[in-house]
């Protein structure tokens, strides 16, 4: 019977800010909010604390950045995610609000308008010694009406700017640096890396480089080469990281019937808490992409009832 591993769930306590912003007044995306809603559902069924923004002002951003670090613990494994448009400016990355077109009409209007990524990441890294994981899903066009109020050579370049990864930090771009993301194409609900990432992130036993190469690979594939996902890890623990480790052996576990009290399977898998209502159960697992033979093992072992996986 398949129950949390006691390393990593009694040592570090997992967090999660999730933000998605689509509703922009001239540039509207289509699947930020979706993938935002999407992954913290995803998050949590894997014991995630998740905080959960969506078309949020600047000052309602800078409100959750600041509330989610000071609530971060030494020795918390932090996730940060943000969907929605961003842009490069002198070698700086900005994450947008919804409110941006209205507020930045010039150069000296972004610092204090738009979110800086690379002081969020130092931000929130600096709380925790153990693990930061940074993903940017915003490396989609954004330009400034009238381009003439900004002096620098590039008042909005193409997708987003290189980053310096702190120390045990993990930093992930939906595509490389100076190009271009997509949002989700014809009936897509998400954009095309936070599809694949929602199938790899509730992986069980994953360490997390492979969870993310595995989602750079089904990105590049399906885009055929034209999206390319950026990694920089800076992470230097020797130990293994999984985001969602699962002890899958017999012996070292207890009888179904004690494990039902702390087990992922009767309390928490896939977002339904209790044993009565399957079939919730199933549907939330595929809705992430978990597989039949994860879902079997629960069902083999007494926590799911016969059903057709």
């Amino acid at each position: 019977m398949a129950a949390l591993s006691g390393s990593m769930s009694k040592l570090h306590r997992k967090v999660a800010l999730v933000i998605g912003n689509q509703s922009y007044s001239k540039r509207p995306l289509t699947n930020s909010v979706n993938d935002a809603n999407d992954l913290a559902d995803a998050l949590r069924t894997i014991g995630f604390e998740v905080t959960l923004g969506a078309d949020c002002t600047h000052q309602k951003m800078a409100n959750l950045i600041d509330n989610f670090a000071d609530k971060i613990q030494d020795q918390d494994l932090v996730m940060f995610y943000f969907a929605g448009h961003g842009f490069q400016y002198k070698e700086q990355n900005y994450l947008l609000p919804v409110d941006a077109d209205e507020k930045i009409a010039r150069e000296t209007n972004i610092k204090f308008n738009s979110v800086n990524a690379q002081e969020t990441l130092e931000s929130l890294s600096s709380q925790t010694s153990y693990v930061t994981i940074f993903i940017l899903d915003c490396c989609r066009e954004y330009l400034f009406d009238d381009t003439s109020k900004f002096r620098g050579p590039k008042s909005s370049g193409s997708g987003l700017h290189a980053m310096i990864a702190p120390g045990g930090t993990l930093l992930q771009f939906a595509c490389a640096p100076g190009s271009l993301a997509a949002d989700g194409g014809g009936q897509d609900r998400n954009g095309l890396y936070t599809k694949h990432l929602l199938k790899q992130i509730a992986v069980p036993n994953q360490h997390i480089d492979l969870i993310f190469s595995s989602v750079g690979a089904e990105v590049y594939k399906e885009s055929k080469g034209k999206q390319m996902p950026y990694r920089v890890s800076s992470i230097m623990i020797a130990e293994n990281i999984y985001l969602n480790s699962i002890d899958a052996d017999p012996a070292r576990s207890p009888s179904v019937s004690s494990e039902r009290i702390s087990a992922p399977g009767m309390h928490n898998l896939c977002g339904v808490k209790t044993m009565k209502h399957d079939t919730n159960i199933v549907a939330n697992c595929r809705k992430i992409g978990l597989s039949s033979a994860y879902l079997g093992e629960f069902q083999h072992n007494g926590l799911l009832s016969s059903l057709v996986l």
